[in-house]
């Protein structure tokens, strides 16, 4: 009878160790977030993508035309570095946007949504005057 208390209890015990040990496998997750706080609203946080060859190269692009980047200061096209990470910093802070980090290593939709705009907002006014 003794016996089968111990193999009971030994039993009740080994099965969290294993169940612990699962988990951690499952537990990598390689997901980064960024505090954000936009115009009155409260703080967020926001899963940032990983970045690609295209969405970077069409960001420095866009950036360079806004006047944000200096073509000069890109290390290498469609690859996220300091500079191109600085200047979407600085036409975030323009749109009153601001992130709890001093260099990005992805992006959000919100801030993809917020460079289209103010690029378009900008060629359409380039139009403009060049019609007048």
């Amino acid at each position: 009878m003794k016996k089968m208390y111990i193999l009971v209890l030994a039993l009740l015990f080994a099965t969290p160790i294993f169940a612990q040990e699962n988990t951690k496998k499952d537990e990598k997750n390689d997901d980064v977030y960024v505090w954000c706080v936009m115009p009155n609203k409260k703080g967020k946080w926001y899963k940032l993508e990983k970045p690609t060859t295209k969405v970077v190269t069409d960001f420095q692009d866009k950036l360079i035309y806004l006047e944000l980047l200096n073509p000069y200061d890109i290390v290498e096209k469609g690859k996220l570095d300091r500079a191109t990470s600085d200047a979407i910093l600085k036409m975030e802070k323009i749109k009153g946007v601001t992130y709890e980090s001093k260099e990005l290593v992805g992006f959000t939709q919100g801030m993809k949504n917020r460079l289209n705009l103010m690029y378009h907002i900008a060629k359409r006014a380039a139009e403009a005057k060049e019609k007048q």
